[in-house]
């Protein structure tokens, strides 16, 4: 009895063990959200700077949420801070399916958070918008260039590009080259800014407003030929006033989508029928059914997870001055990027990963049978052996996979979508009303006074959280 005793012992400790869990990051993250969704942007900052002055496995994450809260706020400098550092650990490199796979099936909240590769572009999507709203050109081309980079980089392991180019850093890109090429009277940045346009137009042929800077552009540099092609594909002359200046807007709208449970293993479809197929394909022991493994996953959990959309209320900006309105255009949609990446991942990987669960079950179930086996035969009670094989193989198997749970971490304070508009006017002091529009109509009417200078552009940063 001693031995049973010990055995017992034994199986408790691990039991422990599988059910001790650390604070998760959505909990330490929720005095710090609920700060900033009530538009105490700078205060949620502040509370997770404990969390990036040191070391830990969710450091990576809680420097994004820090960073744009800072944007948001206002605080471009100290954003970029904190956000520089980020984008050191934001390396783009390509992990292999087998990697993927095996970290699913890991407690993946216990390791360093590496981060979706759309958040690690995005990184340097803020640290460009930041630099243009502190008039820092030549770096905010830095990093908007960087974005595009980053995604070329991003491939699956045949070779195949993940992602599109990113419209809207390729639009931020060519406005941060032309105020640099106008700034030091530097046709070549311009000309940069031009092609940049062009490809602009390549990827969205029914973008209305680039083709005013294709006109625009091509007639500042004198290519005479361009211009007179692109007035014939548009069916319309640019007619520039000299005296005027421009006013560029940035809105980010709304709340990203975050990572949330697909629920239980075996109710997922695709999931479930992966893991049968992978069971009638595997040698059982003698005294292991498949209604045996298929009981020990039933309290099993979907170890990946998806994105689900949050709230996202505006779908446009109305921008009205001088007798004269625009709306703003959505150049990048990150929720569809982050729930179309995972789909798509989900896609490649289930199978796999179905294959691995199955591998695990059987493995620890064929262990409990072993040691019923060798239990009745040392000890040569058949009840007291088949309770040391239940616990040694089913129970253990049945507690590990209850703990299998996706990894929910992600990026919260991300908006759902980046939108861009631009509008010429007139030099001097500017009322503008910025009309949010949703699927009902306007949502509400803010004023903003802004000085618009003869040449120049000037850029506004709006966030919405609803």
């Amino acid at each position: 009895m001693k031995k049973i005793r010990n055995v017992s012992s034994v199986i408790l400790i691990i039991l422990v063990f599988i059910s001790c869990k650390t604070k998760s990051y959505d909990k330490e993250m929720m005095a710090s959200e609920d700060l900033f969704y009530n538009g105490q942007y700078l205060e949620a900052a502040r509370l997770l700077l404990p969390n990036i002055n040191k070391a830990g496995k969710d450091e990576f994450l809680f420097m994004m949420e820090c960073g744009l809260m800072l944007h948001t706020g206002g605080d471009y400098e100290t954003s970029n801070k904190i956000l520089l550092q980020a984008g050191k650990l934001a390396k783009i490199t390509p992990i292999s399916i087998s990697q993927q796979v095996g970290s699913f099936l890991s407690n993946d909240t216990k390791t360093n958070y590496r981060g979706e590769d759309f958040e690690k572009v995005l990184v340097h999507m803020y640290l460009g918008i930041n630099f243009l709203m502190l008039n820092k050109y030549d770096e905010a081309r830095v990093e908007f260039l960087s974005v595009n980079n980053e995604l070329a980089k991003i491939r699956s392991e045949d070779g195949e590009a993940l992602y599109k180019q990113n419209i809207m850093a390729k639009y931020l890109t060519a406005i941060a080259f032309e105020i640099v090429g106008e700034r030091d009277k530097d046709l070549r940045d311009i000309e940069f800014a031009y092609i940049e346009y062009k490809q602009i137009y390549a990827l969205d042929s029914n973008l209305n407003m680039v083709k005013d800077d294709l006109l625009r552009v091509s007639k500042r540099l004198g290519y005479d030929e361009d211009y007179n092609e692109w007035r014939k594909t548009f069916g319309r002359s640019y007619n520039e006033d000299p005296d005027t200046g421009e006013l560029i807007t940035i809105f980010q709208a709304g709340r990203g989508a975050i990572k949330k449970s697909r629920g239980p293993l075996m109710e997922d479809k695709a999931m479930g029928g992966a893991i049968r197929v992978s069971l009638n394909s595997v040698s059982l022991a003698e005294g292991l059914t498949i209604a045996a493994v298929l009981v020990t996953l039933n309290n099993a959990e979907n170890p990946i997870p998806k994105f689900e959309n949050r709230s996202n209320k505006v779908n446009r900006v109305r921008i009205e001055a001088g007798g004269k309105g625009i709306n703003t255009i959505m150049l990048e949609d990150i929720e569809k990027t982050a729930i179309q990446n995972l789909e798509d991942s989900y896609n490649t990987l289930y199978v796999r990963v179905a294959a691995s669960i199955v591998t695990k079950a059987v493995a620890s179930l064929t262990a409990g049978i072993a040691a019923q086996k060798l239990a009745q035969k040392f000890i040569g009670d058949a009840g007291v052996a088949k309770l040391i094989g239940t616990a040694a193989g089913g129970g253990t198997a049945v507690a590990l996979f209850s703990q299998m749970k996706p990894d929910l971490r992600c990026w919260h304070t991300l908006p759902a979508n980046l939108q861009l508009g631009r509008m010429m006017l007139k030099p001097g002091t500017q009322t503008v009303t910025f009309v949010l529009i949703g699927n009902n109509g306007v949502i509400e009417r803010i004023e903003k006074t802004v000085e618009i200078k003869k040449g120049e552009k000037t850029l506004i940063n709006m966030r919405t959280l609803y």
